[in-house]
C-alpha cells in the first residue's frame, strides 16, 4: 500500500473566498512536500477547474451551498475529490472544446484540461463527485 503524506478534506463556500481557502491548502502541501513546478501546475489547474464547475454548474451559483474537496497524495500519485450539491452530470457527455464544431463555444473546457492533465478522472454518486487522480 502506497504511504499516504498528505491528506485534507475541507468545505468552502461557493463563493471567491472558498475558492481562495483550496488555494490556501495548495500552498500549505507545496511548504509539506516537494512537488515539482509540473506536478504544481497540474494540481492546481485540475484543482481550481473542478471547483469552480462545482460553484457554477454544480451548485448554480448559491454561495450558501458548499462544496466538499478532498486532496490525498502518496508516494506515487495525487486524489482529488470534489463534491457540490447540484444535480450531477454525465462526464462523458461533455463536448470537445476541441472539436472545430465547438471551437467558439466556451463550455466544456473545464472537462477538458482536466481529463489532459490527470491519468484519469470519473464523476461518482449521482454524477455530482468529480475524481481526479494525477502522477506525482
Amino acid at each position: 500500500m502506497d504511504q499516504i503524506l498528505f491528506q485534507k478534506e475541507i468545505f468552502i463556500p461557493s463563493t471567491n473566498e472558498g475558492l481562495n481557502r483550496c488555494l490556501d491548502v495548495i500552498g500549505e502541501l507545496r511548504e509539506q512536500l516537494d512537488l515539482n513546478f509540473d506536478t504544481m501546475f497540474c494540481l492546481h489547474t485540475v484543482l481550481v477547474e473542478a471547483v469552480e464547475n462545482a460553484f457554477i454548474h454544480g451548485n448554480k451559483g448559491f454561495r450558501e451551498l458548499d462544496v466538499r474537496v478532498f486532496i490525498s497524495i502518496s508516494l506515487m500519485e495525487i486524489f482529488v475529490e470534489v463534491e457540490d450539491q447540484g444535480e450531477g452530470f454525465d462526464l462523458d457527455a461533455i463536448s470537445s472544446p476541441v472539436d472545430h464544431l465547438n471551437l467558439k463555444n466556451e463550455g466544456g473546457r473545464g472537462i477538458f484540461f482536466i481529463k489532459k492533465l490527470s491519468t484519469g478522472c470519473c464523476t461518482e454518486g449521482k454524477g455530482n463527485i468529480i475524481r481526479i487522480k494525477l502522477n506525482r
